[in-house]
């Protein structure tokens, strides 16, 4: 059984179309609120699922997960950075902001 984020979910839409794009359309899904409610869902063994590397890192560290490569399959999630206009910002937002502008790969409009 695979187990997906709800419906309107960002990593829900992601999961279906890198699925869909394979053609593969699971048999039984079971929806669950939260990502960390699928970690435990799957850690007692009643199905499996799709979340990033990093929503899992701390489970499989602890082995209660494990990973498995999915071959020529590759999920891509747009993430998007939030601010307040207008808002002063603090000296760690300053250091966030100039991290991300001097990232040589960086796709942040930090303007």
């Amino acid at each position: 059984m695979l187990l997906v984020r709800e419906q309107g979910s960002g990593t829900r839409e992601v999961v279906t179309q890198a699925l869909a794009s394979r053609s593969v359309e699971p048999l039984r899904t079971l929806e669950v609120g939260s990502t960390a409610a699928i970690k435990q869902v799957v850690a007692a063994g009643l199905g499996v699922s799709i979340v990033s590397a990093v929503a899992a890192r701390d489970q499989v560290q602890l082995g209660h997960l494990r990973t498995v490569a999915v071959r020529d399959v590759k999920i891509e999630r747009t993430l998007w950075r939030l601010k307040v206009p207008g808002r002063i910002e603090t000296p760690a937002t300053r250091i966030f902001e100039k991290m991300l502008r001097d990232s040589k790969s960086s796709p942040w409009d930090t303007d």
